[in-house]
């Protein structure tokens, strides 16, 4: 693992380039049939956690993407998780519990405004909340990028998608314990898909 107490900027540059290819999952849920999805996200997440398996092991076989997540993986996820098994595991179980356009998006606004937060708030940060772990610039970059989907889900209506973006901002933002991409889908996702059939 890399060694330094914080992965730099052009690592997370990277990491949430990677985080923002993840958007196949809620565009795959409309164009794709839905075991289709579920299965091919499933076997994305198993990967995933035989990788993290690994790392964690010290397992051999891991020399063969070390170069590759050295560069991403953040040095508090060296004896866990990455927040890459956490996302996929929310993309498979949020179109198995949610409607369509609630599991939509709840993983529209985890990868577009935790990327958007990160880049935001690692270069231009300045004022930090929750322990200095969070900056306002940061959390308002997370709110701005989650209401795209709120105007573009079809069957979603507006005012559900931007309550969304709230609540997956202030969910963020306070997320300590339990990793965001696990917290805010599920969070977002419940809350949309009860305020759907609340609507109806």
């Amino acid at each position: 693992m890399n060694p330094i107490a914080q992965l730099d900027y052009r690592g997370e540059v990277w990491r949430k380039l990677l985080h923002l290819f993840a958007l196949v999952m809620p565009i795959g849920y409309h164009f794709a049939p839905r075991w289709v999805a579920v299965g091919a996200i499933f076997a994305a997440f198993c990967f995933s956690f035989f990788v993290d398996i690994c790392r964690m092991r010290g397992w051999a076989v891991q020399r063969f993407w070390t170069p590759i997540t050295d560069l991403i993986v953040r040095p508090k996820e060296s004896g866990g998780f990455t927040g890459a098994t956490h996302i996929l595991f929310s993309g498979f179980i949020c179109p198995l519990l949610f409607s369509l356009p609630a599991a939509t998006l709840a993983m529209s606004t985890i990868i577009l405004g935790d990327a958007a937060a990160a880049l935001v708030g690692r270069r231009w940060g300045r004022h930090k909340f929750n322990h200095a772990d969070r900056s306002w610039e940061g959390s308002l970059s997370f709110l701005a990028a989650s209401l795209i989907p709120a105007f573009v889900i079809p069957g979603l209506p507006l005012w559900i998608g931007i309550a969304g973006a709230v609540l997956a901002t202030a969910v963020e933002a306070f997320s300590n314990q339990i990793d965001d991409n696990l917290s805010v889908p599920l969070i977002v996702g419940l809350f949309a898909h009860l305020a759907i059939i609340m609507t109806r």
